[in-house]
């Protein structure tokens, strides 16, 4: 017997739909075994929606990072954190 509210899993599959269109499409983000990886990138953000999941996102591409895809891959537009460059707290220097 399931305890799901029918409404929840309505819910539950049109925000999986949601999700699905705004990935990255296959092709922009290449396997690279180096430290030039999304999560260090100065684009990488994340968040949590609704059901207290991480989100991944990319501000340039402007969408969704595949779960684990931000630790073994990078795009062309790859850039160096402005904190490497700059130090943590430029203005007290």
């Amino acid at each position: 017997m399931s305890t799901t509210h029918p409404k929840e899993a309505c819910t539950d599959q049109i925000f999986g739909q949601e999700e699905e269109c705004q990935f990255l499409e296959k092709g922009i983000l290449k396997k690279t075994c180096s430290a030039c990886v999304c999560m260090t990138c100065q684009h990488f953000n994340y968040s949590s929606d609704k059901h207290c999941r991480t989100i991944l996102s990319c501000h340039v591409h402007r969408r969704l990072i595949p779960h684990g895809d931000h630790l073994i891959s990078r795009c062309l537009l790859w850039r160096r954190l402005r904190e490497k460059e700059i130090g943590w707290c430029p203005e007290v220097a």
